[in-house]
């Protein structure tokens, strides 16, 4: 009989009376589980397609359909695909709003992150806390979160978006480590920095309140502190290398052909200077102050120093060690060059329209 005890035990049933209890536990969790998802799959699914290289990849998806009423969600609502549950959290108030978009390859939504117009998430990218994707692609281990906003843009590769940051009007990040002596720095732009019509690539850094306007910042390059590159549907500015615009510094592209503002290598943009249309500024060189360079083309090399409130403009190009500050200027009339060399201060008000006589020294 089921009660029939033992002297030196429990009864032989307790186990099964254990396992029972068991059930039940797990019945209640599965209820409780079941209870907190705010979403289920269809039963109908789509297949989607990608490419890596010439390889053709295909994955079923199952769309979205809201079991719940949470925050602007009404209970059976359709959403986008997924591949299986694990790509949207049952937490929060994440959803993809888009019957249009597709979440697969490991990427994750999670938080209140919401995905609004069609939007491609993939292959491990995570999107998380409040986040904003509008009409965005994101994949390959991309990092987005805080409350960053992703609009009209492509984010791919191993890369961290976060805090205040935007990224906006196909601006495309494309991130890769290991193209430079530091290989685990990853790409990142936070803070309050704004990205618009620009591509920001390799292991680049934009933070700070920045505002970077149709420009290409690659390898290294920093962009921070209220900085601001300023391009043109017509010339982007460049900041390549190594090399750093903060401060109150604006680079600016002009309209002309070749007015295309290049930093490079290890030169930096600093403080308040402006640097405009044709210049090149390569190594080692460092402008700051209120320094306003105009190009013509303006090409500086080799730790070249531009500060106080100095001003070039035209046809110049100066290298070696020159440093010019002050209220001094440099100014190539049209038709006319100058070219400055050796190691040399020009400073107080001097004023140079000509190569001096000695040639370039």
């Amino acid at each position: 009989m089921y009660f029939k005890c033992h002297f030196k035990g429990f009864p032989r049933r307790m186990p099964a009376l254990r396992n029972a209890e068991s059930l039940l536990r797990l019945v209640e969790t599965l209820t409780r589980d079941s209870m907190m998802k705010k979403y289920r799959l269809s039963e109908d699914t789509r297949l989607w397609q990608w490419k890596n290289g010439e390889t053709t990849h295909t994955t079923s998806l199952r769309q979205i359909i809201a079991t719940a009423n949470f925050n602007d969600i009404v209970s059976g609502t359709k959403g986008g695909w997924v591949e299986d549950e694990s790509a949207l959290a049952h937490e929060g108030d994440c959803w993809i709003y888009d019957e249009n978009s597709v979440i697969f390859a490991g990427a994750t939504v999670s938080g209140n992150a919401r995905l609004t117009l069609p939007c491609i998430v993939s292959h491990d990218a995570q999107i998380g806390d409040n986040c904003w994707l509008d009409g965005a692609e994101v994949s390959h281990g991309a990092r987005i979160s805080d409350n960053v906003t992703i609009q009209q843009s492509c984010v791919r590769g191993e890369c961290h978006i976060f805090g205040e940051a935007r990224v906006l009007h196909n601006s495309v990040v494309i991130a890769a480590k290991g193209l430079t002596p530091d290989h685990e720095q990853i790409l990142k732009i936070y803070d309050k920095a704004t990205v618009s019509q620009s591509r920001i690539v390799h292991q680049a850094q934009i933070y700070g309140e920045a505002m970077v306007n149709y420009a290409f910042v690659e390898h290294r390059a920093e962009v921070f502190d209220s900085a601001i590159l300023e391009g043109n549907d017509l010339n982007n500015v460049w900041v390549c290398d190594c090399a750093k615009v903060y401060g109150n510094a604006r680079v600016i592209a002009g309209f002309d052909d070749d007015a295309i503002p290049t930093v490079r290598y290890s030169s930096q943009v600093a403080e308040n200077a402006v640097v405009e249309g044709n210049c090149v500024i390569k190594h080692h060189v460092l402008i700051g102050g209120q320094a306003w360079l105009r190009g013509g083309p303006i090409l500086l090399d080799d730790k070249v120093v531009i500060q106080g409130r100095a001003r070039i403009s035209g046809d110049v190009l100066i290298e070696h060690r020159v440093e010019i500050t002050d209220d001094a200027v440099i100014e190539a009339f049209a038709g006319e060059n100058i070219h400055l060399r050796g190691e040399k201060v020009i400073n107080g008000d001097q004023r140079i329209t000509r190569t001096p006589l000695l040639g370039a020294l």
